[in-house]
């Protein structure tokens, strides 16, 4: 009997559990959603993740339509006009729907400095080099996000000289993509260098004995050699010689000023030399030695690349780098670098666009007689077509002296040495080591009083 009843109490619970797996259908159905929910929170992570690494890829796309970058210049001058253009053709030829707007500012870091107080900058702006830190630690800059800095490519670095690439860095963030280079120019002229016998010069820096045997041929034939005046040709020929002769203006990371070395007198010295022997009437500011060159009244005049635009309509002007006098090249030159001055991701995105595009197609702003800093571009042979004198110096943009990225640090150097150095061209100091010494004192007295106002 009780064999019987366990045999009935075992039947009658299969079929209780037969009637609760057909009831409990939706458990298995609920499994099944358990499952797919499980795959749709994996799938949109994967989305979410997916969506991510698309926008660090930095994409350039219809997407940015009716975006409007402003972008503010310290290009007042005949290169303003050549950017204005760049700007106008890059909003018509651009897919995107992207418009860039090219705004040229004189004073324009006390403009950037008034506008960001007043919460009111533009999208960009071009800035100079030497300005980067400054306007960082007062937040007119803005880093790159990596949105913005994926437009350019991973290889981007690669595309420049390592000199003006790091000098867009600040503190680890990238503030700065290069646009160009500006290193001193040797004009020439062609007909007295053909009268004096001479070869013209090439792309390759003239050696020291090269140099001062031209001189010497040049003064032979009755003609003056060489301008030398004061004030910024002067200064800019002290700062590429200390170089060549082996010295700096400060240590590597700019917290000391350097000056005062042998190098440092050494090249005063030889500054001083070709003045007095060739030049030593030419002073003042407003380069009055390049109109001597002009007027055909000396065959050789080292300046500032943006005389080029003038100085090319000449029939008799040739180009060439600054000669090499000392046993490593260097030479003074600046930067245009171009910098944002926004955190709006979309705005960011679009400025990188119109950057890349610049870059890429800086072939025409050599016009402005800037040196592209974009190695594909510089070079290039279209280069040579497009501008000519540009493409005679742009081999000497990698040895191009720029002072490491700290806070005012120019204005804490030049404005000490650069008094100096005319006094000295002028004949009204002649203990060259005892000035430069004073001079160094009170430019680290300044350098540590900037320290201690950024934090540095």
């Amino acid at each position: 009997m009780k064999a019987t009843n366990r045999w009935i109490y075992l039947c009658l619970s299969f079929l209780l559990l037969l009637l609760l797996a057909a009831c409990g259908g939706g458990g298995e159905e609920a499994a099944v959603n358990d499952t797919d929910t499980t795959q749709t929170e994996t799938q949109t992570e994967d989305s979410t993740d997916n969506s991510e690494e698309v926008a660090v890829t930095g994409q350039c796309t219809d997407a940015l339509s009716g975006q409007v970058v402003d972008m503010w210049s310290p290009l007042t001058g005949p290169d303003g006009d050549e950017m204005t253009a760049l700007a106008m053709r890059f909003t018509e030829e651009n897919a995107f729907g992207i418009t860039v707007n090219h705004i040229a500012q004189p004073e324009y870091v006390q403009k950037l400095n008034t506008a960001a107080a007043a919460n009111q900058l533009p999208t960009m702006t071009v800035v100079r080099v030497i300005n980067v830190a400054e306007l960082a630690e007062r937040n007119v800059l803005s880093p790159m996000s990596a949105e913005a800095l994926a437009v350019f490519g991973d290889d981007i670095a690669s595309e420049f000289p390592a000199n003006v690439w790091d000098a867009g860095e600040y503190e680890g963030e990238r503030y700065s993509f290069p646009l160009d280079m500006h290193p001193l120019v040797m004009y020439y002229n062609k007909d007295m260098f053909a009268q004096a016998g001479l070869e013209e010069p090439g792309t390759t820096p003239m050696t020291r004995e090269e140099f001062e045997q031209a001189l010497q041929a040049l003064a032979d034939s009755g003609v003056q050699p060489i301008a030398i005046g004061t004030a910024f040709q002067g200064a800019t020929l002290f700062q590429s010689f200390i170089q060549q002769f082996g010295g700096a203006l400060t240590n590597e990371a700019g917290t000391e000023a350097t000056f005062n070395s042998e190098a440092a007198a050494e090249a005063l010295a030889y500054v001083n030399e070709l003045k007095q022997q060739y030049s030593p009437d030419i002073s003042g500011a407003g380069d009055p030695e390049v109109n001597v060159f002009k007027q055909g009244n000396a065959a050789i005049v080292i300046h500032g690349p943006w005389h080029i635009s003038d100085i090319s309509k000449l029939p008799f002007a040739g180009f060439a780098p600054l000669p090499q006098v000392g046993e490593q090249y260097g030479v003074w030159g600046g930067s245009h670098q171009l910098a944002l001055t926004t955190d709006d991701a979309q705005q960011q995105l679009a400025a990188a666009c119109w950057i890349s595009w610049l870059s890429e197609n800086s072939v025409d702003w050599a016009k402005a007689g800037q040196v592209p800093a974009r190695n594909s571009v510089r070079l290039s042979e279209e280069l040579a077509e497009v501008a000519p004198p540009i493409a005679a110096v742009a081999p000497t943009t990698d040895n191009v002296v720029i002072l490491p990225q700290v806070a005012e640090l120019e204005g804490a150097l030049w404005g000490q040495f650069g008094p100096v150095v005319d006094a000295v061209l002028m004949g009204e100091m002649s203990d060259v080591s005892s000035g430069l010494s004073d001079a160094v004192g009170q430019s680290q007295q300044i350098i540590d009083e900037n320290q201690e106002r950024y934090g540095e």
